[in-house]
């Protein structure tokens, strides 16, 4: 508004001016040619043509949009005779004109792009003489309508409709002006009521019955254009009792005769899935235990084993060695001691183990009084020997 009011102070300085020096008023008279009506997204020109009694050297032309209240409101569009034009750029972004609006070669006429439904509503044109003599500005109101053809949208239903239920089927477009609706069924069949069509965008179907189900079509007309929209009516018989969700508990009696209605048992679901989710895991859990153990235990005998076969071989083979080595007793092996010189003398006999002497095999039996085991090893008595000078 403020770029508005500095570009029109020059005119009225030069207004005040010629009313002083008593220049003769002009009277404007401006014009159009009636209402505008187009479709959404066409063009619109609002023409504006004015007269006035005394040619006009200078005059400014400004375009507003009523408010709804019928208030004027601030200007959008001006412009004044040999000067740019002034643009709100505020008010446009409210009206929704933005980059849509402009001046025709007139300059007097506006043309609004891509038109849409909220861009109807009443323009006004107004013109205000300045040179020469000043005036009363002069204006005109363009009414214009953005005509939205109908779009018959049905509005769906549950997928499953029942008899003896209310059935509502729903019409709506999109439409301006508003459109009006009616119903009829496809097949010729009566309404509900008994006529042949509904005016309105919803049809009740009361306590719906099997013969209500076909096909419905609903016409919408706004005075510029109409759609029509169908939609298939289907319908489910289903009984009025619902059997019982579980048998019903056995009645018990008191011993006093008092009948007494058991509680209802339940049924800790939850509880019981969870014990044995808990019972599995513990099975699966010993199991696992189990097998390691006999695992471990297993390879530790083997390893014993192993390592008691690896000693006996090992000893076995330095023996094996002594032997080769011409030994015949491995390195370790000590003769035993004698424990004395002269055998224990006992009645009878002598315990040879007491004895220590040449072995068997190096006794001379011819040249001692000695007498050589019999065939079964022994003389006399086993591992006896009779000595000279003993009995």
């Amino acid at each position: 508004m403020y770029v508005l009011r500095s570009s029109l102070l020059p005119a009225c300085l030069l207004l005040a001016f010629l009313r002083l020096t008593g220049a003769q008023t002009p009277v404007v008279t401006v014009t159009n040619p009636g209402n505008v009506q187009v479709f959404r997204t066409e063009t619109a020109n609002l023409n504006c043509s004015f007269v006035s009694t005394v040619p006009l050297t200078v005059q400014s032309v400004s375009w507003y949009k009523l408010n709804e209240d019928g208030t004027q409101g601030a200007p959008f569009l001006v412009y004044v005779t040999n000067s740019p034009i002034q643009a709100d750029a505020n008010r446009l972004t409210e009206l929704g004109l933005t980059d849509r609006v402009s001046f025709l070669s007139d300059s007097t006429s506006i043309t609004i792009q891509e038109t849409a439904q909220p861009d109807t509503g009443t323009f006004r044109c107004e013109v205000d003489p300045i040179f020469p003599g000043g005036g009363v500005a002069s204006s005109v109101d363009t009414n214009l309508t953005v005509v939205v053809l109908p779009q018959v949208t049905i509005a769906q239903l549950p997928l499953t409709a029942y008899v003896q239920e209310d059935v509502t089927l729903t019409c709506q477009s999109g439409s301006f002006p508003a459109s009006t609706y009616n119903w009829t069924r496809v097949d010729g069949a009566a309404l509900p009521g008994g006529a042949t069509f509904y005016e309105g965008y919803e049809l009740v179907l009361p306590k719906a019955v099997l013969s209500d189900a076909g096909q419905y079509r609903c016409v919408a007309d706004n005075g510029y254009g109409t759609d029509t929209g169908t939609y298939l009516l289907t319908l489910h018989d289903r009984t009025t009792t619902k059997p019982p969700t579980q048998p019903p508990s056995p009645e018990t009696t008191k011993a006093g005769g008092d009948e007494e209605t058991p509680k209802p048992r339940t049924t800790d679901s939850t509880g019981l899935v969870v014990g044995l989710v808990l019972g599995l895991l513990a099975a699966i859990v010993l199991a696992a235990g189990i097998i390691y153990y006999c695992r471990n235990k297993g390879s530790g005998s083997s390893k014993k084993a192993e390592k008691k076969t690896k000693q006996q071989s090992a000893g076995s083979q330095s023996r094996h060695a002594d032997m080769e080595a011409g030994t015949g007793r491995p390195e370790s092996w000590e003769a035993p001691k004698p424990r004395n010189d002269s055998p224990k003398k006992r009645t009878g006999v002598f315990d040879t183990t007491d004895v220590v002497g040449p072995a068997d095999d190096d006794l001379d039996y011819s040249k001692q009084d000695i007498k050589p085991p019999g065939p079964d090893g022994k003389n006399g008595v086993h591992d006896k020997r009779n000595l000279d000078g003993y009995v």
